[in-house]
């Protein structure tokens, strides 16, 4: 639990996602306000992790700001008057489950179709809900800049725009056009060559599992690898031929 927030919570989405407002143009108010909520988050995080890095999170108490002492005197929050001022807000939670959400589908997108982190793209996002709608127009800025999104449009249900790939979020419908970006002939026959080459390596695997010798001699351990790399080849051959399909569709 502890591991899940600093790692993924904190440093993959909250420090990327005040970048922008910690290195932008976005006012003097609102790069103090942040810096605020930092160093709370900051603060507070320390002492949660002390118990399990008793010297690495000592050595960072004395050199941070505003701090006194040792850190094994450090009151967690939630022991002190100050922490009832500080509730929890499911509905910012929730919207932020949303943003990670989508930004997440549009990197997924960018793998499974073999394109550059660094491309920009385009993408059209459909929601029944009105509310969703707003709350996303609030953080497009977020999307746009960790999505790496040159374009956003958010819209009521309608027509899948063309030569798109689609993922679902939450009662959000999201289009990442592929238009221009990707050349689907040559990306179906690099995929048909990787599919090709990966039943190869399957074959090999399966051979290995299919024979009783290797199965009686070789230590369990070694078994248990080798199917576990059977599965792995099984889940991304099923992957490839998913995005084989369609790409073809494309064309």
């Amino acid at each position: 639990m502890v591991y899940q927030f600093v790692w993924h919570e904190l440093c993959d989405w909250y420090l990327e996602t005040i970048k922008p407002t910690l290195y932008g143009k976005k006012g003097e108010e609102n790069k103090r306000a942040t810096l605020t909520v930092l160093w709370r988050v900051f603060h507070d995080t320390l002492i949660l992790l002390h118990p399990f890095m008793p010297f690495v999170t000592e050595e960072i108490w004395h050199k941070f700001p505003a701090t006194g002492g040792s850190i094994m005197k450090a009151v967690y929050p939630s022991d002190t008057a100050e922490s009832e001022a500080i509730k929890r807000d499911p509905e910012a939670e929730n919207a932020m489950t949303v943003i990670t959400d989508i930004i997440t589908a549009v990197r997924n997108i960018r793998g499974e179709m073999n394109i550059s982190p660094s491309q920009s793209l385009a993408m059209v996002l459909q929601s029944p809900d009105e509310g969703t709608r707003v709350m996303i127009k609030q953080q497009q800025d977020v999307i746009l800049d960790l999505a790496r999104l040159n374009a956003l449009s958010i819209e009521p249900p309608g027509d899948k725009p063309k030569a798109s790939a689609t993922a679902i979020v939450g009662d959000a419908t999201v289009f990442v056009s592929l238009e221009g970006i990707v050349d689907f002939e040559n990306e179906k026959l690099r995929l048909e060559k990787e599919i090709a080459k990966l039943i190869k390596e399957l074959s090999a695997v399966s051979n290995k599992l299919n024979n009783e010798s290797f199965l009686s001699k070789a230590p369990e351990e070694i078994v248990e690898k080798v199917r576990e790399k059977h599965d792995t080849l099984q889940e991304k051959k099923a992957r490839l031929h998913s995005n084989l399909e369609r790409i073809r569709t494309y064309i």
